[in-house]
Order: structure tokens, then C-alpha cells, then sequence
């Protein structure tokens, strides 16, 4: 069976000084591959890369978040007997104990790596390199128990299609997970654009003619010389003549008057669209090698679904 060895190490120099040290204890390069935060993308790709290496997702959070601060990742892939001398080997670089340095962290108040974050620069790198350095504040001292915390973390058994030992005893039992997606449809509101209603005033200039009157009084006094017969009465006597002038002049007056009006209204329509995808499932084949009927008392080679009916 195959295993996965997963090591953080704070600067990439480390991670392939160790790389070198495997081949000079007769390890083949190949089995090693080493990523910085920009090799691997950043972001939940990554995450899923650890998970499909079956890292736990607490500790994959603190790997990828110490590739965010300037670390780096070695992976090996190895068989399982040679686990433990590769192991040996690692034990003797600066290999960083993820428990002590996943604590270290929350304690200063983080808890998960943020995919939207922005790696470090150089400066910060090598400032977060100096606090974990030993001796300094959240110094890694526990080194020492690199090997258990390979074992009980940092390992992890990656061949999917492994078949069991014909020699597993009482008790033990190798665990094949039988996965299916399942098909979730939601919906969501988009704007395709906006109608927009303005009214504004333009003034037009408007001319009429209109006929104006205007009165002139004038007085005019003629000489005259001529006899008077008969003397009327009132001859001699005084009196005022008022006559008044009137001129006409235009007045405007206006009125608004509605010529046209616009209705703005919005039309809501239902339809049905049929929304098509793929979703996946995982089918287990069991081959069953043993003579005569089997415990479920199916013989040959079945599905899952065939045995379980």
C-alpha cells in the first residue's frame, strides 16, 4: 500500500535540503515533490488538493495557511515499508510540527485559512520565520516528537483501490466509502437592464397678434364771432366737463392642460426551464475468489447493489 508523507517547512531551502537528504539515503527524487503557495494556486484548489491527499481538514487549514506565511510543503509518496526510514530522515531537517504550530497560531487569534487572503511578502515571511525560530516566542521545541507527529497526522494512506492483506486478523477492517452526488437547484435574480422615465420643461417662445384701443380727448378752442338771438338761460353759468381716456392694454395669462400621459408598468411572467447536469456516484465490485457459495450466498463477482438484494 502506498502512504503520503506531508512535511511544512518554513522556507523552501528546507524542504529540498530534505529532499536531498532522502536521496542521499537512497531514495529516488521522483517520490518527492515540493510546493510553495504560488506553485499550488492558493485558494480552495488547494484545500481540495490536501483533501484528496485524505489530509484532515483542521490540518490542512494549518498547512495551507503556513504556505500563506512563506512556508513550504514536501510530499512524498512511498511505499508503506519504507515509511518509517523516510521518516528517520525528516526527523534529522527542521521539519515543522503542525499540532504545536496550528495552536500557535489560533492562540494569536486565527482560526482558518482565509482563501481570499494575500500571501505574504518576502519582509513578513522572514519576520513569521523569526517568531517560530528556536528559542524565539511560539518557538516549535517539541522537534524532538517529529516522528509520532508523522505518524498520527502528517501520513496518510492515499491508493484508493488497495486490496485488503488475505492475512487481516479478528477485528480489523479496511473502511470503502461509497459516495453520490445529489442534485441541488436554486434560483437567483439578474438584472438584463433598466427603463428609465425623465421629464424635463422646454420653452417654446409663442406670438400672437392681438388689437389694442386707445382713446385721445383733445380740446380745442375756436374763435368765433357771431350774434346770439336768443340767450339761453344757463348761459352764464358754471360748470365742469369730465371726459376720461381709456387705453387697452394685452394681458397673458396661461394654463397647464394634460395632453398625454405615460404609464409605466412592469409585467411579471412565471416559466418553466429544465435544467440539465451530471451527478456522480461511486459503484463498488466485490470479487470473491473463495470456493463455494459465500456468507451472503452469492458466488462470483457482483455489485454492491446485487449483494445487498
Amino acid at each position: 500500500m502506498n502512504k503520503t508523507i506531508i512535511a511544512l517547512y518554513d522556507t523552501r531551502a528546507d524542504a529540498e535540503a530534505a529532499l536531498r537528504d532522502l536521496e542521499a539515503e537512497g531514495f529516488d527524487r521522483s517520490v518527492g515533490e515540493i510546493v510553495s503557495h504560488s506553485d499550488a494556486g492558493g485558494g480552495g484548489g488547494f484545500l481540495s488538493r490536501l483533501s484528496n491527499w485524505n489530509v484532515p481538514d483542521t490540518d490542512a487549514h494549518v498547512y495551507a495557511e503556513g504556505m500563506r506565511r512563506g512556508g513550504t510543503l514536501l510530499k512524498l509518496r512511498l511505499d508503506d515499508e519504507d515509511v518509517d526510514r523516510a521518516i528517520a530522515v525528516l526527523e534529522r531537517g527542521t521539519v515543522v510540527d503542525i499540532e504545536h504550530r496550528g495552536e500557535a497560531y489560533r492562540s494569536s487569534g486565527w482560526t482558518g485559512y482565509d482563501e481570499t487572503a494575500a500571501p505574504y511578502d518576502e519582509a513578513s515571511a522572514a519576520e513569521e520565520r523569526a517568531r517560530y525560530a528556536v528559542g524565539g516566542a511560539g518557538s516549535n521545541a517539541q522537534l524532538g516528537n517529529a516522528a509520532e507527529a508523522f505518524r498520527n497526522v502528517n501520513t496518510t494512506d492515499t491508493t484508493a483501490d488497495a486490496t485488503m492483506n488475505t492475512g487481516v486478523g479478528s477485528g480489523r477492517e479496511e473502511v470503502v466509502p461509497v459516495t453520490e452526488e445529489e442534485l441541488s437547484i436554486g434560483k437567483r435574480a439578474v438584472e438584463r437592464g433598466v427603463v428609465r422615465v425623465r421629464t424635463y420643461v422646454i420653452e417654446t417662445p409663442v406670438e400672437e397678434q392681438v388689437r389694442l384701443r386707445d382713446e385721445t380727448v383733445s380740446v380745442e378752442r375756436r374763435p368765433i364771432m357771431r350774434e346770439v338771438g336768443d340767450v339761453p338761460a344757463d348761459a352764464f353759468r358754471e360748470r365742469t366737463i369730465e371726459v376720461s381716456e381709456t387705453d387697452e392694454e394685452a394681458v397673458v395669462q396661461k394654463r397647464a392642460v394634460v395632453k398625454e400621459e405615460v404609464v409605466i408598468r412592469k409585467d411579471v411572467e412565471e416559466r418553466a426551464q429544465t435544467v440539465s447536469d451530471t451527478v456522480r456516484r461511486t459503484e463498488v465490485e466485490v470479487e470473491d475468489g473463495r470456493t463455494g457459495p459465500s456468507r451472503t450466498g452469492v458466488e462470483n463477482t457482483g455489485r454492491r447493489d446485487d449483494i445487498e438484494r
